[in-house]
């Protein structure tokens, strides 16, 4: 048998979803732990940032880090993961992308602590928390933009189905090939190329079963979205929201992709395109608006702000 893999595998500001769609492999993880060196994992042992710290560089063979770097704690565990690991994954769409969190951004730091601490309807007398606590980054950065990402494993989560893809192709050599496929690709969905006469939200009228649900008038990104789910949601009734991200290269802009994709569906006049589309920030960067261009406009601005 050969020698097990030395595997690190990190925690940043996330929800645990990307690792427990890892444990969701079930009974395969039978034959994917007896392959793996477990180096660190603070969220399932007992391990200490010294730990990781104490290892030499390089001397651990793959990396994952699963969410975004908001702390300082955060930033210091990515980039000492990127020094320990030959290879660097980002593990889940927060990871590649900034994610769902990402869209703090948008507000300044002082705002998001007034939601979140000051002005709580559940806190009274709310203050921001300092002691024994790492500080927090002004604004959500990629980690792309702190650290070299060799491998990107998007999506919110991840399969279990592309994390065992992924976990087998490292444990045995062999480099990770991912279809470069969008969403629409697996679609069973029947298009007629007809254009929308109207945007809806997904709770008005009734979805027909098997046609595109786009040309319905309800906004799928599946046509901008990468496809490593291949299709899971649209072919059971519900839009595709984009969580994977857009397909290689995958740091460009998924949200201007995906406002061009509905643009060219529905030929109807701006205003009522603004109308009808009632959150666009959410709707078309839900996922990933820190690497978009809009978002690296806000970084820009929110680091000149707090220089």
């Amino acid at each position: 048998m050969a020698d097990p893999v030395s595997i690190a595998m990190g925690q940043g500001s996330s929800c645990w979803g990307c690792y427990q769609s890892l444990v969701d492999i079930h009974l395969n993880l039978a034959q994917v732990l007896p392959a793996l060196e477990i180096k660190y994992w603070q969220a399932v042992a007992d391990f200490k940032l010294h730990h990781l710290e104490s290892y030499e560089d390089k001397s651990i063979v793959v990396g994952l880090y699963e969410g975004m770097a908001r702390t300082e704690e955060d930033i210091h565990l990515l980039k000492l993961l990127r020094q320990k690991c030959q290879v660097l994954i980002a593990f889940g769409s927060c990871s590649c992308f900034g994610g769902i969190p990402g869209l703090a951004n948008f507000y300044d730091i002082e705002e998001c602590y007034d939601v979140k601490f000051r002005e709580n309807a559940t806190v009274n007398g709310g203050k921001v928390p300092s002691e024994n606590l790492p500080g927090i980054a002004p604004v959500v950065k990629p980690n792309s933009s702190y650290v070299d990402i060799d491998i990107y494993l998007p999506g919110c989560p991840p399969t279990s189905k592309l994390i065992l893809t992924a976990v087998s192709k490292l444990l045995a050599g062999e480099p990770i090939e991912l279809p470069p496929h969008t969403v629409c690709h697996y679609c069973d969905r029947e298009k007629k190329e007809t254009p929308i006469e109207k945007v809806l939200r997904p709770y008005q009228g009734i979805a027909e079963p098997d046609r595109c649900l786009l040309e319905q008038g309800y906004i799928c990104l599946g046509s901008a979205t990468w496809g490593l789910c291949e299709g899971q949601c649209v072919n059971k009734g519900a839009t595709c929201r984009g969580c994977f991200g857009p397909p290689p290269p995958i740091l460009q802009d998924h949200g201007a992709n995906s406002m061009a994709m509905l643009g060219t569906y529905a030929p109807l006049p701006p205003e009522e395109i603004k109308e009808q589309v009632k959150d666009p920030l959410g709707t078309f960067y839900r996922f990933d608006y820190p690497t978009s261009n809009l978002g690296q406009i806000r970084i820009k601005r929110e680091e000149v702000k707090h220089r």
